[in-house]
């Protein structure tokens, strides 16, 4: 988890950790180091029986999983934080399935293990649902990218571009335009922040360029949080904790999913356009 900051909702989740382990149930939390937040956690759990531990500070992460009983993934955009988990615009998404649990609960382990490198995909999975892990990520979007004959929808916090054509960030808003010129529904979504700047000017000059290449643009209202990494590429949708920034596409571990089901993909096609559309 990136975040974990006790405050209402989180200490009742932290609490809940703590009531699982009493009853001899396994429980691991790793954390990123770079968050104050996160040591007032690791003080907080120290005296259970919690495995708690920070990742390597040679690399941030920005995942956001969690895993039950070798079955059940959580998986998305929320970190544990009062406005993840109260307000913001969050996508995440409940799996319950073995195959993808074991993973997800592999990669976790790796990290657990040794966090300062990325982790390179270990499986193979080609139906269905298909997990994606730190740089594996841009690879398959820009793919289905350049495949899509109907419609890319993204949305997303943070969007960087350095406009030399050659970032990940650069090259995946270039398929967006070229996905406009050859007819296809366009639209991208980002945060606009009523605290940072920073965030704000970098989303800013790249929702201009969309808009400068006939691409839908815009920026959320500035009274809500659009923390959400949703993607829609024709009809399958990837979501989860993996933001469109130069660390997020390039240094950063993330975890997503990609999901084809019907109405998993309507779900979240009527999600983006809901908050896409509004005022």
């Amino acid at each position: 988890m990136f975040v974990v900051k006790g405050n209402g909702k989180v200490d009742t989740l932290l609490k809940e950790l703590k009531n699982v382990v009493s009853r001899g149930i396994k429980v691991k939390i790793l954390l990123e180091d770079d968050i104050r937040a996160n040591h007032s956690v690791i003080d907080f759990l120290k005296d259970t029986d919690i495995e708690a531990r920070f990742d390597s500070p040679h690399k941030t992460t920005h995942n956001k999983v969690v895993i039950i009983d070798k079955n059940l993934v959580l998986i998305g955009s929320t970190n544990w934080t009062r406005s993840s988990l109260s307000y913001a615009n969050e996508a995440n998404v409940l799996i319950e399935d073995g195959e993808i649990a074991e993973y997800f609960e592999d990669y976790l382990d790796r990290l657990w293990m040794d966090s300062s490198k990325d982790i390179p995909p270990f499986r193979s999975f080609k139906d269905g649902i298909i997990p994606i892990i730190d740089r594996q990520y841009f690879d398959i979007v820009y793919e289905m990218m350049k495949k899509a004959t109907k419609r890319i929808f993204v949305m997303v916090y943070g969007f960087k571009l350095a406009h030399t054509g050659e970032t990940k960030g650069d090259i995946l808003a270039d398929e967006i335009v070229r996905a406009k010129k050859r007819g296809l529904e366009t639209r991208v979504l980002l945060e606009k922040s009523a605290f940072n700047e920073r965030l704000n000017t970098m989303n800013s000059e790249t929702i201009e360029y969309f808009k400068e290449n006939d691409v839908e643009a815009r920026l959320n209202d500035i009274n809500t949080i659009n923390h959400a990494k949703v993607v829609i590429i024709d009809d399958v949708v990837i979501l989860g904790a993996t933001n469109w920034s130069y660390s997020g596409l390039e240094l950063w571990h993330n975890t997503d999913v990609l999901i084809r089901d019907k109405e998993t993909v309507d779900f979240f096609k009527n999600y983006f356009e809901e908050k896409f559309s509004k005022d």
